[in-house]
């Protein structure tokens, strides 16, 4: 089974050293939305809503290295600080 490397950046920046085996590149996709909606939920950092992008990618080797097989980008805004008066 291939091993999958989860790195992601929110105003900081964290590299799989572990990685996951699955069963391929559709479960990977699976385990990426999952984990990028348990990241997001359990508070995000403050970057996001401070107008940085936060990023997972998902790499066939440890620390971010290799083949970049996928890639999740959120940004957020928050339209009260943009707001016109």
């Amino acid at each position: 089974m291939p091993r999958y490397y989860f790195n992601f950046k929110d105003g900081k920046t964290s590299l799989d050293q572990e990685g996951v085996e699955l069963s391929g590149l559709s479960q990977a996709r699976d385990m990426a939305i999952m984990h990028s909606g348990e990241i997001l939920r359990d508070g995000a950092s403050g970057a996001l809503w401070a107008g940085e992008s936060w990023h997972m990618w998902i790499t066939d080797e440890p620390n971010g290295a290799g083949k970049t097989l996928l890639t999740l980008k959120f940004s957020a805004t928050d339209s009260s600080e943009t707001a016109v008066s």
